[in-house]
């Protein structure tokens, strides 16, 4: 309920501002997953890792000045499908993909331990891999490549 009430809250703030506000919601979240992850609690970990990549995909909106105020699974895949560059798109998608099944988990308690492992570090991979691409590219923008 917080993040929500600090999300509204960035919703007037420079885009920049915003971007940085989540990326820290990101760190949290992604942090929080891979504790809870390690102390076995599935449930909760999804839910932190859907959380994260959220977060990673408002980063990525803000970085490029889009304001979205409400957020559903829809607009989720529909900014990814849209918006975000070819050359991202793919795991972006996945990511979701993978994270809103995670997401189910919370809810339903679906998965078992070693399915949950098996779509955990698929996340946690997808995650990197999108972190590696942002953190170039802003390398390269930062060095006016």
């Amino acid at each position: 309920m917080e993040d929500l009430v600090e999300d509204l809250k960035s919703f007037g703030l420079d885009s920049s501002t915003r971007a940085e506000r989540y990326r820290k919601f990101f760190e949290e979240y992604y942090m929080k997953a891979l504790q809870l992850a390690r102390e076995g609690d599935t449930r909760q970990a999804g839910e932190k890792i859907r959380g994260a990549v959220t977060a990673l995909i408002k980063l990525h909106t803000a970085k490029k000045g889009v304001p979205i105020m409400h957020w559903d699974h829809g607009k989720l895949h529909n900014y990814v499908s849209n918006s975000v560059e070819k050359e991202l798109r793919n795991i972006f998608r996945r990511l979701l993909l993978v994270a809103d099944e995670l997401h189910r988990h919370f809810y339903e308690g679906f998965l078992d331990t070693d399915t949950f492992n098996v779509y955990f570090n698929e996340a946690c991979k997808l995650i990197e891999e999108i972190r590696k691409a942002l953190e170039s590219r802003d390398k390269l923008v930062c060095f006016g490549r």
